[in-house]
């Protein structure tokens, strides 16, 4: 069973990070710093995920490099850019 998580799903879990993030680490400069410090580096591995339902194969194979795509929304294809 796989499970096709949506880019607004997605954007959800982000949010939810950056919250906690600023809960944990404190609003002061210093805890903004950090909360995008974690963030960033979670971002640039995010980018490398293909949602299940536009995969050509399932499961995809950790060594493979997901093929460029456009997802369903924008969203989905702003998460797919390594920029």
């Amino acid at each position: 069973r796989h499970w096709d998580i949506s880019a607004n799903e997605r954007m959800d879990l982000l949010r939810s990070y950056c919250k906690y993030g600023l809960e944990h680490w404190g609003s002061d400069s210093r805890g903004v710093e950090t909360t995008r410090r974690f963030l960033l580096e979670w971002l640039s591995f995010l980018c490398r995920y293909v949602p299940v339902g536009l995969l050509e194969r399932v499961p995809q194979k950790m060594h493979l490099k997901p093929p460029p795509y456009v997802g369903r929304n924008d969203l989905e294809t702003l998460f797919a850019s390594n920029n």
